[in-house]
């Protein structure tokens, strides 16, 4: 399943909904954010592609047969363009380019600021929770404010994260996101249970660019 399964208007709709759930059972404040993408890699795709273009032209050279100079020079360039393009166009390849700890520093510093820009530190109790999902990199961020923190023990919020991020082993990572989202209700209303009068502060959908 592609990216577009969590832009789809059905998706957006059960999240909404669920979040509200969510949110009319506890004090929580959740928020989620998805992306293609934490990064552009494209320093990694280029490397990778000159790598094949160099092994591309030292065969070539050293083939045992006489290969055209003309063709030597025009393989290489292509070699080069066309390992780029496909890196580009097959996300699984270009993946196998990239170190998992470089995605998930990447993911990291993505999520953090959309944290901050997305203003979920500023709720009254500190009790704002961020789902960051960055597709390419296959992870799901969770960020929660100090409070929410300090209310869940910490062996748990690990456990929340793992559970979050098994959601890629599933044919359906949408569907199978908003199924361990709802798993949490009874958690978040047992350890952030609501008050009276409690109000919404902040969004349900928040559209956040950097």
């Amino acid at each position: 399943m592609s990216y577009k399964a969590f832009t789809s208007r059905s998706f957006k709709i059960n999240l909404v909904n669920l979040i509200k759930e969510i949110e009319n059972s506890s004090l929580v404040e959740i928020v989620v954010i998805s992306k293609p993408k934490s990064y552009h890699y494209n320093d990694n795709y280029l490397w990778a592609s000159f790598g094949v273009m160099a092994v591309a032209f030292t065969f070539m050279m050293f083939a045992p047969i006489i290969i055209n100079m003309y063709l030597i020079y025009i393989y290489t360039m292509l070699s080069f363009i066309g390992t780029y393009l496909l890196l580009h166009i097959f996300p699984f390849l270009g993946r196998l380019f990239i170190s998992k700890s470089k995605m998930a520093r990447n993911v990291d510093i993505y999520g953090r600021a959309i944290f901050q820009k997305a203003g979920i530190r500023y709720t009254q109790e500190r009790i704002g929770v961020l789902f960051y999902i960055s597709y390419f990199e296959k992870m799901v961020y969770v960020i929660p404010d100090r409070g929410a923190f300090m209310r869940l023990p910490e062996d748990l919020w690990a456990q929340i994260s793992k559970d979050m991020n098994s959601i890629f082993h599933s044919a359906f990572p949408a569907s199978a996101f908003l199924k361990k989202l709802e798993g949490l209700k009874e958690i978040f209303a047992k350890y952030i249970p609501p008050i009276e009068n409690d109000i919404n502060e902040l969004p349900d959908k928040i559209n956040v660019n950097l």
